[in-house]
């Protein structure tokens, strides 16, 4: 009598001693990688291997320990709860700058070098005061004013002066406008003529000068320089002298392409 074989079960058998042994090497691999994992993230946390000191330099209104602050919480954490951030291989550079730059505005620039083996520089360059922009309504009694730098950014508050020390600036002046305005500010000082406050309504500019009398102007006709221009004529002919007759003059009103408006003050 002759006996057949189960060929189905014979390669069940074989598959399931397939599995068996895939799962067996499965589980050896991932644990020899777990190991390796855990080894390298004890190993990110030595002693020799991390950063220790950080050193502060180019500030000055913004304290050393803050920014030292910032570095250790920056670097305090762990990525993924398991390689030490402060590990000199994975120390998280960009992340501080950008971190520094955030949390102070008076920063402008950050730069991150190394310093030796176990020690990172931090350079920063702080904002250096303009102007000071003082909201909307210039005529608002003891507003608090912020500081401006020469590209335009706001970046603190101001305290309270008094003099000319800063030109104010009232309104929402666009960035672009910024180094425009201060270049014909720097014309007119040039010629004597010291600008005090800025005001922007929203469709025209108005420069107040220390001596009293107010320009007023816009760019709709052809750019500032445009609108300067009959201005800078009438001073350079000396048909026209600010400093001297400033009491006599109100406003000046350049907002026509031909001419320039002079509004005398009431006796």
């Amino acid at each position: 009598m002759s006996v057949k074989r189960n060929l189905n079960l014979g390669s069940s058998q074989a598959r399931a001693k397939k599995r068996r042994l895939f799962w067996v090497r499965f589980s050896i691999i991932t644990f020899f990688l777990l190991v390796i994992v855990f080894g390298l993230a004890i190993a990110s946390g030595h002693d020799k291997l991390v950063i220790k000191t950080f050193l502060i330099s180019g500030n000055n209104s913004v304290s050393t320990d803050d920014i030292l602050a910032t570095a250790n919480s920056t670097t305090a954490d762990r990525y993924i709860g398991l390689f030490a951030r402060r590990n000199f291989l994975i120390f998280p550079m960009s992340g501080l700058k950008r971190n520094i730059l955030e949390q102070f505005k008076t920063i402008k620039e950050v730069d991150v070098s190394w310093r030796g083996w176990q020690t990172v520089a931090i350079t920063v360059v702080e904002r250096k005061p303009h102007s000071v922009w003082c909201g909307d309504d210039p005529k608002a009694v003891n507003p608090v004013c912020y500081f401006v730098d020469k590209d335009g950014f706001v970046f603190d508050q101001a305290p309270i002066f008094s003099g000319n020390l800063f030109v104010r600036t009232y309104g929402k002046i666009d960035d672009s406008f910024y180094h425009e305005i201060f270049a014909l500010i720097d014309i007119l000082a040039d010629a004597g003529i010291e600008v005090g406050e800025i005001y922007f309504d929203g469709f025209d500019f108005h420069f107040t000068l220390t001596s009293g009398p107010e320009i007023i102007f816009n760019d709709k006709e052809g750019g500032f320089d445009v609108a300067f221009e009959n201005l800078f004529k009438a001073i350079d002919s000396d048909n026209l002298d600010l400093v001297k007759d400033s009491q006599s003059i109100k406003y000046i009103d350049l907002r026509f392409d031909s001419k320039i408006v002079i509004g005398k003050v009431d006796k």
